[in-house]
């Protein structure tokens, strides 16, 4: 079914731009054979921008899937890069607002990585809400606890200092309704918010279509998000991209009316749509491009693997899978080692799996970690042509 009104401000002067037919409904579960693999449902992506608010949504997207309960695997904590980058974010919003000795509830929180941190750097009472928790997957932290659950008013009462959330909006189809339980529950107390979310601002300057996949439903920009934020009863305290403009921050504070304050980093609707329009332009000869290069890479006879499981390589495949280029993906989560790759079939393989494979070409889903991975290669005497996206 057709969603007709914004997620993000419910109103209705909506614009489709960009389809991708058939996408896999799921992309970071775990599947034990290649035929449930392939057994996952298809349905189309079709990416629509609000005239309104500036939002961008899959308005085809299906809200009755269960999506986070049957083995969901998003744990980013295996990469050294991704623990340094994360540690000082966590450290400086500690510092920043002095969230020590206080109580951080993280909505969304994975398999608990995050709300630890932020507990052990700042001696803090963590809470971590999460129906896709694992109970074992992290070290032992006290005073922090789990909720293995879906977010909503039923957590109301929990009191907080400071409410994270990160890479859990952009999954999320009713933006405005879960920003109004967060705002419900602060009532009239302040705690401080630090919201994480990627940025379809990158997404569209660089035609990244592997960041484009069926369980992001929400695609937010600076001004969208902080949009959202204003209309669900909080002000706009600090915005910033992190992580080469892939993700975007937004820190915040409930307030009693309506904030008026804009922040440099928003854009405007027009801008955004701007935006939009030259992603449609260059899309085709991003794909194009990509194409070319895999069927010449198949020509040579290359070994061509692709490094960094999960949702980026499935955006990837998806749009590649037909030309049977590409024959290994590869993962250092070792949870993840052994699965099938959601409506792609092949199996995620470990490094190691490499030293006997020999790959020509490694194409990286995130460029962030190509020296990590050049570093991981070259000391397994491996040293192939390397392709950041």
């Amino acid at each position: 079914m057709k969603h007709s009104a914004c997620p993000n401000c419910r109103k209705t002067d909506l614009e489709d731009f960009f389809t991708i037919p058939n996408a896999p409904t799921q992309s970071l579960v775990t599947i034990k054979n290649r035929v449930e693999a392939l057994a996952i449902p298809r349905k189309d992506i079709v990416l629509t921008f609000c005239n309104s608010c500036g939002f961008i949504f899959n308005s085809e997207f299906d809200t009755t899937i269960d999506y986070y309960t049957q083995g969901y695997e998003d744990q980013q904590g295996f990469s050294p890069t991704f623990v340094k980058f994360i540690s000082g974010v966590a450290q400086r919003f500690i510092d920043r607002y002095g969230i020590r000795n206080k109580q951080v509830v993280e909505i969304g929180c994975g398999k608990g990585d995050f709300v630890r941190l932020m507990s052990k750097l700042g001696n803090n009472t963590g809470i971590g809400i999460d129906p896709a928790y694992v109970p074992g997957r992290g070290e032992e932290v006290p005073n922090v606890t789990f909720i293995k659950e879906f977010y909503s008013s039923d957590h109301g009462d929990i009191e907080a200092d400071c409410i994270t959330c990160r890479h859990t909006m952009e999954h999320i189809h009713d933006t405005i309704g879960i920003m109004e339980t967060v705002r419900e529950s602060c009532r009239d107390k302040q705690p401080v918010l630090l919201f994480e979310v990627p940025s379809i601002v990158r997404i569209l300057d660089v035609q990244a279509f592997w960041d484009i996949f069926y369980e992001h439903c929400s695609y937010f920009s600076p001004g969208s998000f902080a949009r959202l934020f204003r209309q669900s009863g909080f002000e706009v305290l600090d915005m910033y991209l992190e992580y080469d403009n892939q993700y975007l921050f937004i820190e915040a504070r409930p307030v009693a009316t309506p904030s008026e304050k804009i922040h440099p980093l928003e854009e405007s609707v027009e801008e955004l749509k701007a935006k939009t329009k030259h992603f449609v332009e260059q899309i085709n000869i991003q794909l194009g491009g990509w194409r070319e290069r895999l069927l010449r890479f198949k020509a040579e006879g290359k070994k061509v693997v692709v490094w960094g499981g999960g949702s980026k390589s499935v955006g990837f495949l998806t749009h590649f899978a037909d030309l049977d280029a590409i024959e290994h993906v590869c993962d250092i989560n070792p949870h993840m080692q052994g699965n099938f790759i959601p409506g792609i079939g092949k199996q995620y393989v470990g490094p190691a799996f490499l030293e006997t494979y020999h790959p020509d070409v490694v194409i990286v889903m995130n460029s962030v970690y190509l020296d990590e991975i050049r570093n991981d290669l070259a000391g397994r005497g491996l040293h192939p042509e390397m392709l950041g996206l």
